[in-house]
């Protein structure tokens, strides 16, 4: 079902001041308004689509959450369900680039979590990419910021190999930035979840990670490369995850940094070695339309 124009809107609170900040918030609304329309027009009809900075320059990071936040309004309107959240630009280089000084997060749905050995579609992608990652699953309700990573050791349940396939659909692959990223839900997709494991006796900063295609290397990695370690960066995610959207629920799943380097996602018979995490295996299938 296509969203109507009232489905998409989105409405940021009037501040109290004169008509020059009146006119400054009804500029935003329009063409975050705007954004929204062409976002989900082009999601709908496997199209690249324009970042939300081409609408407005001047839009913060605070009123992209918002944004981000309409996003998810619509896909559990439409009988989605939150399955967690994931993290971006997770090391210096990456914030550097895009001139941040922390990691941003993005909401994954249930309706594109996959269970290996899994099979995945090209059909819907505009740009297919593929993201090795470590996934932490909550044994409780979180609704308050954790000081230190042994506290958040004490929260997560289990850890799950994870590898992320974003869709990366910005109309430039290669020109966009971090509100960008946050407007567009860091491009949220489908993601292949390996079996959990019991953390404790795993050392997950040394854990090392690989990957191949139909038998040849693609990537490989380490755990630390995610920000600060993992368990920071999980501590990171989730104060970040707890001051924009509230909480984070009993058995959701938080998807730290990547490891090794993205990929495209091209077809093909991939095994992500996870060491002492076990593996991930999966097949990408060409799309008989593209």
């Amino acid at each position: 079902m296509k969203p109507t124009s009232t489905s998409i809107i989105f409405l940021l609170p009037l501040l109290l001041g004169g008509p020059s900040s009146v006119s400054a918030k009804s500029e935003t609304s329009s063409a975050t308004a705007d954004y929204l329309k062409g976002f989900r027009q082009a999601e709908g009809n496997s199209k690249t689509f324009s970042p939300v900075t081409d609408f407005s320059h001047d839009i913060s990071a605070d009123q992209a959450y918002q944004v981000q936040k309409r996003i998810v309004a619509y896909r559990l309107a439409n009988a989605d369900r939150i399955a967690g959240y994931k993290g971006g630009l997770m090391s210096a280089k990456s914030l550097s680039d895009k001139g941040v000084k922390q990691p941003i997060t993005g909401v994954l749905f249930s309706s594109g979590a996959l269970i290996s050995p899994a099979s995945a579609s090209l059909c819907g992608y505009r740009r297919a990419a593929f993201e090795m990652k470590i996934g932490y699953v909550f044994g409780a309700t979180i609704r308050k910021p954790v000081a230190t990573a042994e506290e958040v050791k004490a929260l997560v349940s289990a850890v799950r190999p994870v590898v992320d396939l974003p869709d990366i659909a910005y109309r430039d692959a290669n020109t966009y930035g971090a509100i960008d990223m946050i407007a567009a839900n860091i491009s949220s997709s489908r993601f292949v979840e390996g079996a959990p494991v019991k953390p404790s006796a795993i050392d997950l900063d040394a854990l090392p990670v690989s990957m191949t295609r139909d038998g040849a290397p693609v990537t490989r990695g380490t755990g630390k490369e995610s920000l600060g370690g993992q368990w920071e960066s999980l501590r990171t995610l989730i104060n970040i995850i707890v001051e924009n959207r509230g909480q984070i629920d009993k058995g959701w799943i938080v998807l730290t940094g990547k490891i090794g380097d993205k990929g495209t996602a091209t077809p093909g018979h991939y095994v992500a070695d996870y060491g002492p995490l076990g593996d991930i295996r999966f097949q990408i299938q060409a799309c008989p339309q593209q």
